[in-house]
């Protein structure tokens, strides 16, 4: 399993504080964390917003990311 956390959202900052930015920013750091919450584990834990150069990222751990990925078992050679 990955150790890396993943990015699921990325959003170029405005050069100036918007409201509007702000919400949907808040609105998917929400949903995600909803989905920890449903996948049994700590939201705040396993979602975090991380902010460098100009660009404002949603992140999710690798066991949330895991939650989503389902293990390949069966390979098929063609």
């Amino acid at each position: 399993m990955s150790q890396e956390w993943v990015t699921v959202s990325s959003f170029a900052a405005p050069p100036r504080p918007e409201a509007g930015f702000d919400a949907i920013v808040a609105a998917d750091v929400a949903r995600w964390r909803e989905e920890a919450q449903s996948a049994g584990l700590d939201p705040k834990a396993h979602v975090r917003l991380s902010r460098q150069n100009g660009e404002v990222a949603v992140e999710i751990s690798p066991e949330l990311d895991a939650a989503f990925t389902p293990v390949q078992t069966l390979w098929r050679a063609e």
